[in-house]
């Protein structure tokens, strides 16, 4: 494999509640009850749906009105942001081993997520992966286009000057799975633990399920970076 495309929020980011905080705190900014009757309903639908381009899902969950999504994902990110300062945002375990072990094996990295690039940059520096990745996308680098459309999977690939055939995609949500497979990517990896279970990830069409992105150099067949020391 030439290129690892893995996902940022419940793959390599610890997630434990982080995102879905932050989306209510968005949805109260649009003047929505996050303990009313509605809410279980929008809250099932973000679930289902957050692995997208998060102006995007706050569209749908306000029913087209991107006033409110703007309002909404303005609070987003200022709590997200947040988070990142007050140094609430943490690395899934192992996940910066995985990505030295991967890149030590002649790999190049690429972070995909659905947020802005400002706020991707913010929690990129705060997890401690600037230095262990090579390129980093949101569906703002590709006219806006996010998961599950494959055009952050071919722009990771082009930047990295890698064929689409040897990259490898893990994720914790179907839209990713499903972006790798209409990519052609050369393998499909879903994440347990996250956005989605390994029924739905098999579903969509992964090659294969694994626990942790920390454990993906040992599917392909790489040394852990511990064992490079």
């Amino acid at each position: 494999m030439q290129l690892a495309v893995l996902d940022l929020a419940g793959t390599t980011m610890s997630d434990d509640g982080l995102v879905l905080a932050a989306l209510r705190h968005g949805l109260r900014a649009a003047r929505v009850r996050v303990d009313g009757p509605r809410y279980p309903a929008l809250d099932r639908q973000a679930r289902a749906t957050m692995d997208r381009s998060t102006i995007t899902v706050f569209g749908e969950l306000l029913d087209g009105d991107m006033y409110r999504a703007r309002r909404a994902h303005a609070a987003f990110v200022e709590y997200l942001s947040a988070a990142a300062a007050d140094g609430r945002v943490h690395p899934v375990p192992g996940a910066g081993e995985a990505l030295d072990a991967l890149r030590d094996a002649g790999m190049v990295i690429a972070l995909t997520c659905g947020f802005d690039p400002e706020l991707r940059d913010r929690l990129v520096a705060a997890l401690g992966f600037t230095g262990r990745v090579d390129v980093l996308l949101s569906p703002a680098d590709v006219d806006g286009r996010g998961l599950p459309d494959p055009d952050l999977l071919h722009a990771a690939a082009r930047r990295a000057g890698a064929d689409t055939s040897r990259t490898a995609v893990a994720g914790d949500a179907t839209a990713g799975i499903d972006a790798a497979v209409r990519a052609g990517a050369g393998l499909a990896v879903g994440v347990r633990g996250g956005a989605h279970g390994e029924p739905r990830l098999r579903a969509a069409g992964a090659d294969a399920v694994i626990d942790s992105v920390a454990d993906l150099p040992a599917l392909l067949g790489l040394p852990s970076a511990a064992a490079l020391l």
